[in-house]
């Protein structure tokens, strides 16, 4: 075997990285014949070429094993109706199983369980319905994602106010409309309010620290409003009044620091609990969820237009990752705003090499198609698979868009 093709084929298994006990029987050796039986892989968005991937491994997996696959994919996010005409077509072709990427929750429960009281078995992929008969889900994790996200965009924003004195800002959020939104914008929200409580503490210290050695204390008055120094003002040398206040508030809230209740005698207020938490929050603004690319610009344009103070815009799905993309680019936001998005459509690619976008998540779609299947198959034919796989989360950025692992995740068919 020559050293470019064995090279070829470790990148693959790294990639595919599963344990052998999940895919024990798919390591016999040549492709099998076809079996003639069929397996239906139905997909969440025509329009977005993380569903090409998908589209890929699944295709791979089924030519492998010798199965034909039935391949359908929705127009939109909000598709459910097409995605219940591919089941009952599905149905109507003797499927042996359903891969599918649900797009509603509760619509496609009444069409799936008439599949699979016909015996066809269900595998979830990236999001799920609430129909409970799944045998599998296999997915990233959206918690992860979020969290993965936020620690980013953190360090992008706390770095930057470091080094050049700006204010920390707010945070902006466009979500899209599916269920998997909602658990990639409270992973995004729980780690970014963390990482805010650390770095005000922090910079509440250091301003305390200051102000001790000047002798002039810190007084205690009542915590500012958002968007005075308190939003930053521990950031700036002159802002000790306001930013440590509220830095204290935030240490104590998110379990940041100790001078949350008045170290070295500064006498800083000490906040209730409430009070904390509904200081961090007043940091985020959440605009509306969006369905599509054209939806999401529109709703970021108007916070752009209606808040001056952003300094973080985080979107949670391709559509809504352009779409703020396009509104930041052309709002000559781009190097003030850290934008963090989800997902590797091309154009999304594109934003980051042109500084747009600096970093975004993605998930790996042709593992989930790959093993999807996978599953389907084995339990199909009777044997045990995983009730959950995560398929993981991985961040890009331009400082490592051009690794070759990250490459080989973005286009896994060149391995």
């Amino acid at each position: 075997m020559n050293k470019m093709k064995r090279k070829g084929i470790l990148k693959r298994l790294a990639l595919c990285a599963v344990s052998l006990t999940m895919l024990a029987s798919a390591t016999a050796c040549g492709k099998p014949q076809d079996s003639g039986e069929k397996i239906a892989v139905i997909c969440k968005n025509d329009k977005v070429s993380f569903w090409d991937e998908v589209k890929k491994g699944a295709g791979d997996c089924c030519d492998e094993m010798g199965y034909e696959m039935l391949y359908y994919c929705a127009e939109g996010d909000n598709d459910f109706a097409s995605q219940i005409e591919d089941i009952n077509d599905a149905i109507n072709k003797n499927a042996k199983a359903i891969v599918i990427a649900p797009n509603d929750l509760a619509e496609l429960n009444e069409t799936l369980e008439k599949a699979n009281n016909k015996g066809i078995k269900i595998v979830y992929i990236n999001s799920k319905a609430n129909f409970d008969g799944a045998v599998s889900y296999v997915g990233s994790q959206d918690f992860d994602g979020g969290a993965v996200a936020a620690r980013n965009a953190a360090r992008i924003m706390f770095s930057t106010a470091t080094e050049s004195g700006a204010y920390v800002g707010k945070v902006a959020i466009i979500g899209h409309t599916a269920s998997t939104a909602d658990l990639r914008i409270t992973g995004f929200k729980a780690t970014f309010s963390s990482s805010l409580g650390q770095y005000i503490a922090k910079m509440r210290a250091q301003a305390a620290a200051a102000a001790e050695s000047s002798g002039s204390g810190i007084p205690g008055e009542a915590v500012p409003s958002q968007g005075s120094a308190a939003q930053g003002g521990a950031a700036q040398g002159g802002a000790a009044q306001g930013g440590a206040a509220q830095g204290a508030a935030a240490g104590n809230a998110q379990g940041g620091a100790s001078a949350a209740t008045g170290d070295s005698g500064s006498g800083a207020k000490t906040m209730t609990a409430e009070e904390q938490q509904a200081m961090i929050a007043s940091f985020f603004i959440d605009g509306q969820r969006c369905a599509t690319q054209e939806a999401a610009y529109e709703e970021a344009k108007k916070i752009l237009e209606n808040n001056k103070d952003i300094k973080v815009f985080y979107a949670t799905n391709t559509n809504t990752t352009l779409g703020v993309c396009q509104a930041v680019e052309e709002s000559d936001l781009s190097d003030t705003i850290t934008v963090v998005g989800f997902n590797s459509d091309e154009q999304e690619l594109k934003y980051i090499r042109t500084g747009v976008l600096d970093g975004t998540i993605i998930q790996n779609p042709y593992n989930m198609g790959y093993i999807g299947v996978r599953y389907a198959i084995q339990s199909a034919n009777g044997e045990g698979v995983a009730g959950n796989l995560d398929t993981g989360v991985t961040w890009i950025s331009a400082k490592n868009i051009n690794d070759d692992d990250i490459q080989l995740l973005l286009y896994p068919e060149k391995a």
